[in-house]
This record gives structure tokens, sequence and C-alpha cells, in this order.
């Protein structure tokens, strides 16, 4: 047997095991972020091949290999580049970590675009490796016209093969796949081309050099039979002996393979077999064992030398003729043998059966060149991301004419030291999707992935989802009817009459159906029967207002004036006798031009906070509203706007908390001075009038609880909210839940209070017992508000010839409010009026319908009578409260409006003496006609007018204008009684010292008795606008804002003046003078220098004998 042929390993299952473990195939359903419809997933496989016809038959489709760990596996890939047609771009190769469907991002994506080059022809084969997650490989959609032409030609085919290898302990096979691919992929790579693949974890060497005194058979090193200096020699099996019987051979051989020199011994020997007899059988002619003594190397492709040592008579053939020599250049090795005749009849040959000897050339032998060892790889050209290193290696030169070196100078591979940030970068475009409508407009869609971000990149900038319009053709349109056209007039006034309407219709178009119905309608009208003439109110013209002729019970509308906008109605209605008159007009609707521009803008700012944008115009619309307002409103409709702009103020101020506080020290006492506005008395007709068209009082209440408890949610904890305006008191506290202290009202101590405040007995008490509020946090607190209105109840529509409301109207509001009431709420009224019986308490229920009450309601409050002008109300709510008491009718007169008998007795009979004290001077004129007289006549007229007035102002306090005016004139007349008595004292002084004239009066006099209080009444109108002249209950001088001193300092210093001089101490004693008695002349007053003395005789002359002059 020639040659040592190499021995077959049988394999074990569990080789078997790993090996279909790494080369099975397996089958996955198509799944993983890739197309719907063209996708395949391999999970679980470790070695496969596909072809991109089969996998990747249209586009958009994906082929997705999933890790199974990627801690534990890298994944490789070969790839054969396709040979014709190629789409640049149309085919990606990407790795990521995984996919987020709802964002389509993918996150750790890296691109293998740069190492595959699919259509770069410069190569025929690529290589990458892969340590993520997944590793896919995607066909596209084309993008425009020219990569639809392309893609129609498509990218021929291409195939691939993957290997997933384990980072520790990998098998041999694929070891060894994964080394001829890495031997491959370098051998290939150039510097603009490096190879995909950077690490393996195999041992991918050269075969290592063998070991001396060591046997290898197939390759791998077998047992040591012996050692020599030179050569090792190695036996294998013994063969099949030569005989079956008679005695044969058999024979084994051993490879000569010498380190240096020439090897030693016999490459083949033999021994003898089987020498049992033979019957009846022929030997067989058999070789002879051949040994070989000091041989050179063997030629590979020759039979190796041996020898067998013989001892045998047997006879051996001659030698043959040496053969040529092994080589044709340099030193080889010749060779001869011969054949050894056995029989059964003799013994072996001895001897070689076969001899070499060296043989030398003289020709010189070519050398080929030869590599030296690579140098060692480079440092990686990027020190994170994807970058490439390479290595080198030198030829040595052929000599003699050898063989050049084959293969690379340089080998170029990619590197990845460490993971860059990668910015999100968005993939292409999608193809768009089909319209969503057959026909008209329609929509489609397009998506995109997000590649990354990756280790800390920022996150892809857009959309992942683009739609634009399309349209296909125009679908059919059936026609459509237009909106119904106004009635139009009735062709009878009454009697029954018919009026008509029209619609059109649009369309058809495109085929589509017509409109179906009738385009004109009619129905009767003005089926009522005719007035008759004294049902219809006559034509009236009331200044630039013309009411036409209207029928009873219609409504006649016509334009406000031009300083307002908006309608003014007038009802015509039948008298009881059956005949048609006016109502008066309602303004209701009317706005003046100032209110409705504030209104506008308050809804404006209403319309913005309620979408959740800034409004900074509170102050500015409050403040304007507050100014406004200041002034007496024209219209009822001025009311009703004012109520809705602080309304909308209130509820964006509500809606804008969230974000600031909003409301300031300033916009709070705006806000209060604007509900006291409200309330006005000259505004009194204008809320009935409100309240006619079906306006009441309830949208006010709740409009101040809603201002309560947007203010309380601004206020901090123990803050106290005190403001008083000419027309309600607000207090606000707010406390925390821990708090245990009662709250009551009014609050004392206050300064600089309105005179209805200052005398107001109202007591109001709540138990902070009464108040269920939990007090689970200690931060959470609680608001308490109460109202107190001064004329609220006087606005009242409830009130009627019998009943009428018999106190002030009372607001006690707590937020949150109580779910119960543990302790009553306690409010003290004091009577209004003092003529009533029946006292009842009310208090304001908005559920409430069924009661004949309205809104008000007596179920949850008892009265309580303190005394015949006070009423106690105990409540189990919270709410608005008031008391409704019935008229005596046993009163006679109302004595609200007339004035009391003890006044008109007495300001009639002072009136009465001081006119007939004028008359009696007036008669007698000639005779007594001096300064003096007329000094008193003055003074009288001034007292008997400022009686008349006194009793005027009794009748006209609820005449804003006529109490103002009644007020004036009081204070002008009270200054000029006072004023007039001190001219008479100024007048008397003139005369003692002699400086009296002979005038009748003095123009200097008549400035002190009337032009002093003219300029004092003149200057305090002008100063507070006549505010404070007049009050709710007398037309006198309020108590507000010291205007009350206008006349209580002039008279105080006239009075301080008078005292002064009178009280300058007893004067001497005069002399006495019968001034009176007939013929006695008029002394002189020079000899007495007391003024007193002086006085006295002057008045004495002047009684008896007129004038006395100085002399």
């Amino acid at each position: 047997m020639k040659g040592g042929a190499p021995v077959p390993v049988s394999l074990t299952g569990p080789c078997v095991a790993l090996i279909l473990l790494f080369f099975g195939l397996t089958s996955c359903t198509p799944s993983g972020p890739a197309s719907a419809t063209c996708a395949t997933l391999e999970q679980s496989r470790f070695f496969g091949v596909f072809s991109s016809t089969t996998t990747l038959p249209s586009a958009p489709c994906s082929w997705t290999l999933q890790n199974p760990d990627p801690r534990r596996y890298n994944v490789y890939m070969k790839i054969t580049k396709p040979t014709d047609s190629c789409v640049p771009r149309q085919i990606k190769t990407f790795q990521f970590d995984s996919f987020i469907e709802t964002s389509r991002t993918y996150l750790g994506m890296e691109s293998f675009d740069e190492v595959v080059r699919l259509c770069d022809a410069s190569t025929a084969v690529t290589y990458l490796e892969s340590s993520k997650q997944f590793l896919q490989i995607r066909k596209v959609a084309a993008r425009n016209t020219l990569e639809v032409v392309g893609q129609e030609q498509g990218v021929s085919e291409f195939k691939a093969e993957f290997l997933v290898v384990g980072k520790r302990n990998p098998s041999m096979p694929a070891c060894q796949m994964l080394c001829q691919w890495l031997e491959k992929c370098l051998n290939s790579s150039t510097h603009d081309y490096p190879c995909g693949i950077m690490n393996t974890p195999c041992q991918c060497w050269e075969a290592p050099k063998r070991k001396p005194g060591s046997c290898y058979r197939g390759g791998q090193q077998a047992l040591t039979l012996s050692h020599t200096r030179t050569h090792t020699h190695c036996w294998g099996r013994w063969s099949v002996c030569s005989q079956e019987c008679g005695g044969g051979v058999q024979v084994r051989s051993r490879t000569c393979q010498p380190e240096d020199g020439v090897c030693e011994g016999t490459v083949e020997e033999g021994r003898a077999c089987n020498p049992q007899l033979c019957i009846g059988k022929e030997r067989n002619r058999s070789q002879g064992l051949r040994a070989i003594i000091g041989l050179k190397r063997d030629n590979p492709d020759e039979s190796n030398p041996g020898a067998v040592a013989t001892q045998t008579d047997a006879k051996t053939d001659e030698w043959a003729t040496w053969s040529p020599c092994s080589v044709t250049c340099g030193e080889g090795w010749q060779s001869r043998s011969r054949l050894c005749a056995t029989s059964s009849f003799t013994t072996q040959c001895t001897g070689a059966l076969r001899e070499n000897r060296p043989c030398n050339n003289s020709v010189v032998c070519p050398v080929n060149g030869a590599w030296d060892e690579w140098t060692p790889w480079s440092l990686c050209s990027s020190t994170c991301g994807r970058g490439y290193r390479d290595r080198t290696r030198t030829c040595k030169q052929p000599q003699n004419g050898g063989q050049p070196c084959r293969g690379p100078t340089r080998q170029t591979k990619f590197c990845n030291i460490a993971v860059c940030p990668v910015d999100g970068s968005w993939n292409e475009w999608s193809a768009w999707s089909s319209c969503s409508a057959s026909c008209s407009n329609g929509t489609m869609q397009r998506t995109r992935e997000c590649n990354g971000p990756s280790y800390g990149g920022s996150e892809c900038h857009g959309g992942w989802k683009e739609t634009a319009n399309c349209f296909l053709k125009d679908c059919p349109v059936n026609g459509t009817w237009h909106p119904w056209s106004s009635w139009g007039s009735c062709s009878k006034t009454c009697g029954g009459g018919i009026q008509q309407r029209q619609r059109v219709c649009e369309g058809p178009f495109f085929g589509g159906e017509p409109c179906p119905g009738d385009t004109r309608e009619q129905k009767r009208c003005n089926e009522k029967r005719c007035p008759e003439p004294h049902e219809i109110c006559p034509e009236q013209n009331t200044g630039d207002i013309v009411w036409k002729k209207t029928p009873a019970g219609d409504v006649a509308v016509v334009s406000c004036p031009a300083d307002a906008s908006g309608l003014i109605l007038r009802r015509c209605t039948l008298a009881d006798g059956r005949l048609a008159s006016w109502e008066n007009p309602t303004y209701t609707q009317c706005v003046s031009k100032n209110y409705e521009n504030i209104q506008m803008l308050s809804r404006d700012y209403t319309s913005k906070a309620q979408i959740g944008q800034s409004v900074d115009g509170v102050a500015e619309v409050i403040s304007r509203l507050r100014f406004s307002s200041d002034e007496k409103a024209k219209y009822s409709g001025d009311l009703l706007a004012i109520m809705e702009i602080l309304k909308n103020t209130t509820e964006w101020t509500r809606c804008l908390l969230t974000f600031s506080p909003t409301f300031v020290f300033d916009d709070l006492q705006n806000y209060v001075q604007t509900i006291s506005n409200l309330l006005k008395e000259e505004h009194h007709d204008k809320w009935e009038e409100a309240q006619l068209m079906g306006a009441n009082i309830k949208g006010f209440l709740r409009l101040v609880e809603e201002f309560v408890n947007m203010i309380g949610v601004q206020m901090s904890g123990f803050q106290d909210i005190y403001e008083v305006t000419e027309n309600l008191v607000l207090n606000i506290h707010k406390r925390p839940t821990t708090t245990s202290s009662n709250f009551t009202f009014p609050v004392k101590g206050w300064r600089g209070r309105p005179d209805w405040v200052s005398t107001s007995e109202e007591k109001i008490s709540v138990s902070r017992d009464a108040l269920s509020l939990k007090s689970a946090d200690a931060n959470d607190a609680f608001v308490t508000g109460i109202v107190l209105y001064r004329n609220l109840s006087s606005m009242m529509s409830f009130q009627s010839n019998t009943t009428l409301f018999n106190s002030k109207v009372v607001t006690v509001i707590v937020s949150p409010t109580p779910t119960l009431l543990s302790t009553p709420v306690e409010i003290e009224f004091p009577h209004l009026r003092n003529d009533t019986i029946n006292e009842t308490c009310l208090s304001w229920d908005e559920s409430e319908t069924s009661s004949l009450l309205g809104s008000w309601s007596a179920r949850s409050c008892r009265a309580v009578p303190v005394h015949s002008h006070r009423t106690k109300c105990v409540c189990d709510s919270l709410s608005t409260f008031a008391i409704l008491a019935r008229v005596n009718s046993d009163s006679n007169m109302d004595r609200a409006n007339l004035p009391s008998v003890t006044l008109i007795v007495g300001c009639g009979v002072s009136s009465l003496t001081l006119l007939l004290l004028i008359i009696i001077y007036v008669s007698v004129w000639k005779y007594i006609r001096s300064e003096r007289s007329v000094i008193l006549i003055n003074f009288c007229l001034s007292i008997i007018c400022s009686n008349a007035l006194i009793l005027v102002g009794q009748t006209q306090a609820r005449n804003k204008v006529m109490c103002t005016l009644v007020a004036a004139l009081l204070h002008f007349f009270f200054l000029s009684s006072f004023c007039w008595v001190l001219t008479e004292a100024w007048q008397s002084y003139m005369a003692v010292t002699g400086r009296l004239r002979n005038r009748i009066i003095r123009k200097r006099f008549l400035c002190l008795g009337w032009g002093l209080p003219a300029l004092v009444v003149a200057v305090s109108v002008g100063f507070t606008k006549a505010k404070g002249y007049g009050t709710v209950s007398y037309c006198w001088l309020s108590l507000e804002g010291g205007l009350l001193y206008s006349f209580v300092g002039p008279a105080a210093a006239v009075v301080l003046g008078l005292t002064v001089e009178l009280l300058r101490g007893s004067p001497p004693p005069c002399p006495h003078l019968d001034v009176c008695r007939p013929g006695h002349h008029r002394p002189s007053l020079r000899p007495f220098p007391d003024p007193l003395c002086r006085f006295r005789l002057f008045r004495g002359f002047h009684h008896c004998h007129g004038p006395l002059h100085p002399a």
C-alpha cells in the first residue's frame, strides 16, 4: 500500500447535533419592522443561504435576521453581488437594536451601505459583520420617475450567506467557514474597499510546522515511535498477507520526512505470514522487501523507498538500469529495482529489491519569491464609529527565473473602537399610498423611518407621516337645496293672508340626481281678526321718535338714539275700557356707546381666556367700567351691559388664576364700586323696567357670589377685605380650616364709614362649629363673605301695595360650601318701617319654582321677634336674606313721603310769626326806617325760606335732582341766617364807634348777609360736584367727605365771634340820661369812652328820636 491515506473519523451523536444546529434550516413567519405584505424574519437560525429573487421579489420588501443574543453571538454575512443590472440605493443593508412602531424609529441603527456597495463592480463578493439585535436587507420603493424606470429593470439576482458564530468556544465547522471567508475578504481588500470582517472569535492561522520526532497521519500528529538526530520513523499498519498458505509476506511502510540531511533506516519492511502448507494450490509470486540505506529527500510524487531484510536461497533477478535523475536541476536521486523469484522449496531472497542513489545536475534551480511575515495591524483610522486598519508584508524577490510572490502586499479591514453619538436621520419617504377616495378630493399618505438616534444623539426632527390631497375624478353630485329664504310679507295685515318663501337648487353636477321637492312654499298668515279702530294705538310723535300705528298686543320697535345702539320697544295694550293705549317705552336693549365698547372688549378677552391665552386687560376694563358707571346710566340696557361686563371679567379672571393672580387692590375697589353704582337710587326706575322685561335680580346676586369666590381664591390665610361704598358693604375673611373663631358682622373700629353704615344696626353671626368643613390638610382654607345692601330691597319687583321688604338685604357666602350647618346662621334686622305687621324671614333659593314668592323661600328660616322694631332671622342654610312684611291697613298715609305733623306745625308757626313781623315793619316803615330794620327783615326772610325748604325736602327724598337742589338751598339760607345775625352785630358796632353813615343799607352788609353764604355754597358744590347734597333719607348735607363742615364751620365762627364780644368783661357804670324826656336834646357820645355805654345811649336815642350821630 503506497502513501498514508487519511483515516476516516466517525461522527458521534453530539457532533451530528452540533452540525445540524449550525447548518440546519428552519421556516419563519414574516414579521418585524418591514412592509406588512412582503417581509421575512429569520429567527433561531445559525447558517443560511437565500437569493434576492425569492426573498425580495418586490418593493418595498425586507429580509431581517434576528441575533439570538448579541452578547454571545456575532453575525457574519457573505454577499455575492449582482453581475448584470443594478439600481443604486435600491437595496439597503443596516443593523439596529430595536424598532419602535408608534414613532417608526429605529434605535441604534447603523448602515452597511458603505461596506456592501452592492452596485460596485470592483469586487464580486463582499463581507460584513453585525453585532446588534437585527440585521436587515431592504428593497425600497422608487422615489421619482427615473427611479421607477430603473426599478422596472430591477437589480439582478444576488445571493447572500449568513453565519452566526459564538463569541466564546465557537465550533470547528463554523470557524473553518469563517476563516475561509476572512482569508478571501482580506486578500481582496484594498484601501478604498476594506474588508467588512473586523474581528473573529476563531484562531485563523497557517498550518503549524511539524514537530521533530512526531508522526503525522492526514495532517494530524500521531504517536512518535523513535527519534534520531535527523529524522523520525513512524510505521503504518501491516498489509494483507501476500499468500493464503505456504508462507507469505506482510508489508508496512513509513514516510521519510527529514529535517536536515538524509533519512536513516528503511521506508518499507516485511514479515513472514501464513506458513502452513498449501495442498493443491500454487504459490503466487510476490515482491520482496525493499530497503533503503542513506536516502536523500524523497520526491513527494514518487513512491517512498524501502528495504526488506530477508534470509532465503531463492533466485534473485539482476538489477534493472538506473532511472533518470529525479530533478532536472540541482541535487536529486536515481533508483533501480529487481525481482525475487521464490517457491515452496526455496528460502526467501536476501538483499534489497530497490536501490536509490544521489545524482547531481549542473543546472542551477530557479528560486520562487517568498513573503515575509505580515506586519501588525495598524491603529484604527477613527477614534469612534467605523474606520479602517491595514497591514503589509514584503516579498523576497525570486532568483534564477523563479516565480514572483502571489497575493496582496496590503490587507485592509473595517474597525470600530468606540461608538460615536449618532443623530437621528430620516430614511427616504415611502411611496404615496393610494388615494382614500375613488372620486373627488381625497388624501394619500406616505411614511418614513427614523434611523436612530444612537448613543446620545438627537432625535429626528419632523414627522414620520405626511398627508397630501389627491383628486382622481369628479364624483356625481346630486342637486342640493339652498336654505329657504325668509317668509315674505303677508298679503294682508289681518283677517287671513298668504305669505311665501322660495329656495334655489344647486346642481346636479357630473350626472347627479336633481333636487327633490318644490322650489316655492306658501302658508296662511295673519289669521287673527282685524282690530277695530279703537283697538289700534294711534301714531304718536315723541320728540325725535315716531311710533307708528300698532294693533293692541303687538310691540313697536324703533332704533335707539344716536348715542346708543339697539332697539326701543313699546307695547300697545288694551285698557280696561277696551281702548288701545301705549305703554311706556322700554330701553332694555339700548346700550350707550361707551358701555358697548367696553362690552365688546370684555367679550374678546373672555374668548381668549377660554382657550388658554394670556389676557392682560383686567385692570383696563374694570377701570373704564368704574368711571363710566360713576355717571348716571341713561338706559336700562346700560345696567344689563354693566352686569354682563362684570360677569365676563369674573369668568376670564377665574380662568387665568392657574397662571398668576390677576386682581390687585385697585381692581378690587373698582369692581366693588361698579357693583355699588348699579344700586344707585337714580337707577331705581331702570331696574323696574329691566325686571318687567324679564331680567331679574337673580343674575345680580349670582354675580356677587362668583366675585366673592374668585377673590377668595387669591387671598392668603388670615387675610380680610372690608370695602364700604354708598350702597353696599363687602366683608371677606379667609381662614384656615383649623380656626375655631366665629364670624360676626359688622366689623367695629372702622373709620370714615358713610352715615348709613355707621347707623346700621344689622347684626350677623356665623358659628364656626356650624360649618362642617374638613381640615385634613392644615394648609386648606375657607372663605367667608358677607354683603350688606343698603337699598337692594327697594329695587325688588316683588313688592306690592300690601307687602314689602322691611329690611336691608344681606348675603352670607362660605366657600367651599359646607355640606351641613349644625348651628343656624343668625341675622338680626332693624325694620325700615314701623307701620308693618307679620314679619317673615326669607332666604334666596334659585331652585324654588312653585312658590308664590318666586325665588324667595320661607322654608329654611324662622322669625324671632326682638321687639316691635327689630326681628331676628334664624336660618339653616347660607343664602341671601331679608324680611318681608305686610303693610298695616290702619295707616292713613305714607309717612315715608310726607313730613311729620310736628315738623309741619313747628315750621308753620315760625314762618307765620316771622311773616307777621315783616308785615308790621312794612306798615310802619316810614317811622322805623333804618339799617337795622333792613337787616332784621332780611334775617326773617332767610328763616322763612329755610322752613319752607325743610318741608319740601321731606317729600323729595327719592328725587335725586330735587333733593340735591333743596339741600343746596337749605345750606345757603341757613348760612344766611347766621350771617345776617353777624351783620346786625357789625352794624351796631359801627354805630357805637361813630362810623355809621346816612345810608339805608351798605353794600358791605349785603355782601356779608347774602354774598358770603352764596360763595361758601358755590365753592362746596364746585369741589364735591354736588355729591353729598341730599341723602336717601333726607335732603340735607351728608356726613360723608366732611361736607357738613362747610355749614358748621361758618356758623361756629359767627357764634364764637359774638360770644367773645359779649364776654369781654363787665363795663363801668354809665351815666343816666333821660333821653326820651320831651324837649331833651341829643347829647354827644364823645364824653363816653366805653363803647358799651355808647351802645346803650345810641339804642335809647335811636328808639326815641331817630338815628343818633356823634358830634
